[in-house]
Formats: structure tokens, sequence, C-alpha cells
């Protein structure tokens, strides 16, 4: 190659990487990927000059903050899906604007019976202080529809079998365990279980929840006689619903979600109160329930229920069915539910273990001051180990 032919390659490569230094020095960093749903590196301080984990700090920055990183990011996936390729990144895009989710991993046997021991220690702590414990399992997407993936594809009975062994390894003489997505394979079909889930995010819609709680209200001892005949369905669509799968997709599919929401013909006229284990402060309907009802992309949480509202939200009712007080420890696909536990219990105690540490009390405590005489763990089939996995380093520090 002659020194006339290089110019034209290296003097247009040198400007290229001039250039995206500069637009690097200049542009704002990201605090957050909004396509992978996590916080950003950021510039490392002059306090880490000279550290040992300099490098990998910088190196971090770098990548995550590569100018049009998000953009090029969503061109990759654009680009994959135009080749036809079904899977992109760790999601399978299907027929109808279906979004599924690699399924779960098969987990170590020891690992299952860890998780499980937090729950039954959790449980006796309940027992001594004489209330009533139920493990309710919600189904995860995953599980119910894996008739939407790809034949051949591995792992689809990965979950259900995780699930049933951390059953057989829960306290039966403590738990009644309560096995939802067992229900729902048994009364609906593959169709209708479809209309149970949004396409492009990992949760049930309010439908599906309204159908795992009554699940969860049939199998409990203390409630009989539920009339489900007042109950009605409001839909929700003025906001663009937004995925988190179709998030970590960089919006890749274009499809508008309704948003149903179940409750009760006459809505009874509930009560909240954020608890911070010491005094209550009576909060307004809109500072917890579908709160981002009114912005142009809804997510799951603001159409529903953030689980930051429950580091602990209590819900009181006076012309619920029951007289009785339920404690439930809840991940999000719980959020949907927390009117419907409202129109049946006096009150609801709601807390997510992931946003209690500013609290100064341990799970341990919550379970043994709340005045509750229920206490419910609410987790997915799937997700179900992480969850309880916050419990176990939250209880380790206290």
């Amino acid at each position: 190659m002659n020194n006339k032919k290089a110019k034209y390659i290296v003097i247009p490569f040198i400007i290229v990487i001039i250039s995206m230094l500069f637009i690097h020095v200049i542009i704002k960093d990201k605090e957050a990927s909004v396509s992978e749903n996590r916080t950003l590196a950021q510039k490392p301080t002059i306090e880490d000059v000279g550290k040992e984990d300099f490098t990998s700090k910088f190196e971090s920055y770098f990548t995550d903050q590569f100018p049009f990183r998000e953009e090029l990011s969503e061109l990759y996936s654009k680009v994959q899906l135009m080749l036809g390729k079904n899977k992109i990144k760790s999601y399978y895009v299907l027929d109808n604007n279906w979004i599924m989710p690699t399924p779960a991993k098969k987990l170590p046997d020891k690992d299952i019976k860890d998780t499980a021991r937090e729950i039954n220690e959790l449980s006796k702590v309940a027992v001594d202080s004489n209330k009533k414990v139920y493990y309710a399992s919600t189904p995860h997407k995953e599980s119910m529809l894996t008739h939407l993936y790809p034949k051949y594809t591995d792992g689809l009975d990965n979950a259900t079998n995780n699930q049933n062994k951390f059953k057989s390894y829960l306290d039966k003489n403590n738990i009644k365990f309560i096995d939802t997505g067992e229900d729902f394979l048994d009364k609906f079909s593959e169709k209708e279980r479809e209309e149970l889930y949004f396409k492009t995010d990992h949760h049930w819609n309010g439908i599906g929840a309204y159908e795992g709680f009554k699940s969860v209200i049939e199998n409990m001892d203390e409630i009989k006689n539920v009339n489900w005949n007042n109950y009605t369905k409001t839909v929700f669509d003025k906001g663009y619903f937004l995925g988190s799968y179709n998030m970590n997709l960089n919006k890749l599919v274009k499809v508008d979600e309704d948003i149903p929401y179940m409750h009760l013909k006459n809505k009874p006229n509930y009560e909240y109160f954020k608890y911070d284990g010491k005094k209550e402060t009576k909060v307004k309907e809109e500072d917890v329930i579908a709160t981002r009802r009114n912005e142009d992309e809804i997510l799951y949480g603001g159409a529903y229920m953030f689980g930051n509202a429950c580091n602990i939200l209590k819900i009181r009712n006076e012309d619920a069915l029951s007289d009785k007080k339920i404690l439930i420890l809840k991940d999000s696909y719980q959020g949907p539910t927390a009117w419907l536990f409202s129109d049946i219990f006096a009150e609801v105690q709601l807390v997510d273990p992931r946003y209690t540490e500013k609290l100064d009390l341990s799970m341990d405590d919550i379970i043994r001051d709340s005045d509750a005489d229920i206490v419910m763990f609410m987790y997915n089939s799937t997700d179900f180990k992480s969850m309880i996995d916050v419990i176990k380093e939250q209880r380790e520090k206290n």
C-alpha cells in the first residue's frame, strides 16, 4: 500500500477517533441505562487515581458512557430482527408482539434448601407470635405461556421444578402453600392464559392478578363466601404501556397494550398510611396507587404500585368482608392485588423487602411486632429465590 492510499484510510480513522473522544468529553454522563435497567458507571474521581481498581473503573466508565451507546444498541437489535432472528439479547421476540424471557436456570439443591430455610425460620417467628402463615406462589409468565416459545427451547420446566423443590422443603406444620400457577393450568386454556399477561412485560396484568387473587382467597381457611360478581373491570388506555422486556430491547416492539384494573363495582373508602416502625403518616391514594397513570409512558409499577411505596404501607377499609389483618411480604406481582386484598381484610400491611433498608427494623421485627392475624409470603414462581435472598441479606445485617 502506497502512502497516498494509506492517508485515505488513516486520516478518516483518526478523525473519527478524535471526534468520538471530543463527544465523550462534552456530552453529559448518563446516570442509568433504560434498556438495561441499571445504573451506569460514573467518571472516576481524583481520589480514585492511583488505586488498584482505577483501571477497571475507568474501563467501565468509558464503556458505559460511550457516545450513542443506547442508539447503537437499538440499531443492532433492529438489524437482528430484520435478519429474521427471534432471539435478541436474552429475549425471544415472537409472533403477535409477544416477548418471552430466556427460561430460568435449574437451581442447585443446596440453594433451594437455604432459601426454604429462610421462610421456615420467619414462619416460626410468625407462629410464635400467634399468626397464621401462608406462602402464595404467583405464576410467572414464562411458566404459564410455554407454548409461545420456539419448539425445542431448553429449560422450560426449570422454573416449575425449582418451585416444586422449594415447596417440598417448606415446613408444612407452620406454612400452608398456595400454588396459583397450578390453578391457572387447571382452569384456563393456553389462549385464555395469554389474556392474563402483558405481551411485552414480565408481569401478569390486572385480570391475571385478579384471577390469582381469587385462587389465593379460595385456598385460605379464614375467608368464605366472597361474591365475585361484585367485581368489574376498568381499562386504562390513555398512556403508552412500556413493558419491562420491551424497555430492555430499546422499545423494539411497537404495540400499545391496555392496562386493566379489577375492582369492586362500588369502590370502598380505602385509607392509606406509611409506617416507619414508630409512627404512621396518612398519605393520599395517588401517592401509592397508579402513581404514573397520567404519564405518556407507563411502566407496570407506575400503572399499579411501585415496591418503594411498600417499605411499610398499610391500607384500611372499614367495610372489608373480614375484621382480620394481613401482613404480606411481597414482590411486584402482588401490586395489582392491593385493592383486592383490602376488600377482604380490614387492614392490609404491605412490605417489599427490597425497600426496607431505611427502617430500623429487621424482617423478624416486622413480623413479630405486626398486629396482623395472618402473614403471607407472596412471590412469583420464577424469581422467588432472588426475593428471599434480599430477606436473607437483611436478616444477616441485623
